[in-house]
């Protein structure tokens, strides 16, 4: 397996190292969403795991698709815990029976990181969007465990994870204690000239804020 970093083409973000789970904590409309989905777009032979816990397989497809994430049966599942499964979505669907169904999530994830490894696909991304539905529907000392699960998964097959919050509807105790599981955090926020960005924990990076283009497609 390749020990080089996750690269991130057309947004601010330095490589980040195999085996790192990041939180990505931004109000709705601030553009942290499309960051995140953008940053699960990787190269040829690189895997995608979205996690969809409020959108609908198909409206997260077209999410995706808007960021320049390329949906492929092969290398792309979308984990759809909200309705039953769409057609016509190019990405492998899997349904999974709701937010609170947090044994399903996992199982699932396990099944497709199978898949993906019997393919050949060693380098996947994952995005869980968004951990505040999974608090809306389980406290946080369970929705603590589930993440601290998914964070070792990920670290064992050198992975890349990118979990979304809304800061702005949760109490800091609550967003400090799912931080505390990850390796490094990116705060989203409206600026001036638009949005901006801001990492924390992880090596090598500026800590100044930088604006993104949260629409940026790869050339």
């Amino acid at each position: 397996m390749s020990d080089d970093g996750y690269a991130f083409p057309g947004l601010p973000l330095d490589p980040i190292r195999p085996g790192t789970t990041v939180l990505l904590a931004g109000p709705a409309h601030s553009g942290a969403r499309e960051l995140g989905l953008g940053m699960l777009a990787g190269p040829s032979g690189e895997g995608a795991i979205v996690v969809t816990t409020n959108r609908r397989s198909r409206r997260i497809a077209a999410d995706c698709e808007h960021v320049g994430l390329e949906l492929t049966a092969d290398s792309t599942a979308i984990l759809d815990c909200v309705g039953d499964e769409d057609a016509d979505v190019p990405a492998r669907v899997l349904p999974v029976s709701g937010p609170s169904d947090l044994t399903g999530i996992g199982m699932r994830y396990s099944d497709v990181h199978r898949e993906f490894e019997r393919s050949g696909i060693d380098r996947v991304r994952t995005g869980l969007f968004s951990l505040s539905t999974l608090l809306s529907f389980g406290d946080l000392k369970t929705v603590s465990r589930f993440v601290h699960t998914l964070v070792g998964r990920i670290d064992a097959l050198d992975g890349l994870g990118v979990l979304l919050i809304d800061p702005a509807i949760h109490d800091d105790q609550t967003v400090r204690t799912l931080s505390q599981f990850c390796t490094g955090r990116i705060d989203v926020r409206e600026g001036d000239d638009g949005p901006e960005l801001r990492t924390r924990g992880l090596a090598g990076h500026p800590r100044e804020w930088r604006t993104f283009d949260p629409a940026r497609k790869d050339s």
